[in-house]
Parts: structure tokens; C-alpha cells; sequence
């Protein structure tokens, strides 16, 4: 399975669904908070929640089973 990262920012009720969906189906990611990174807010400020990776992107809504064809696709 490829390494998962959500970057995602505080105070976003579609980014909390998207971790609650990721947790409850045991998915193993890493949260970023783009309002950490100047660079980060130009790429995902109105996409957020978005899940990498490190080769291709999804943008939200996903499923389960998009989340699982994506990390291990």
C-alpha cells in the first residue's frame, strides 16, 4: 500500500469526514494542515480535503473503496 497523505486544514467539516471515513475503514495517512505552508494554501485552499499518493492525487468526495483502489492501485 502506498503512504497516504490528507492535507486538509482546521475548522473544515468535509475534511473531518474525510479522516473519520479514512480511521473508520483503518487506513493508515498523514495529516497535513496547509495553513502551515504559504505553497500549500495556493495548491488545495478551495480543493481541501485532498488525498496523495506521493504519485497522484484524489480529490474529495471519495469512498472507501475509491480510498482502497487508490492506495493500492
Amino acid at each position: 500500500m502506498k503512504k497516504l497523505t490528507l492535507y486538509s486544514r482546521l475548522e473544515c467539516p468535509l475534511c473531518e469526514f474525510a479522516e473519520e471515513l479514512l480511521v473508520a475503514e483503518g487506513f493508515t495517512f498523514e495529516v497535513v494542515d496547509i495553513d502551515d505552508s504559504e505553497e500549500l494554501i495556493k495548491t488545495y485552499h478551495i480543493r481541501v480535503p485532498v488525498l496523495s499518493n506521493g504519485l497522484a492525487e484524489l480529490d474529495w468526495p471519495f469512498t472507501a473503496d475509491s480510498v482502497w483502489e487508490f492506495a493500492h492501485g
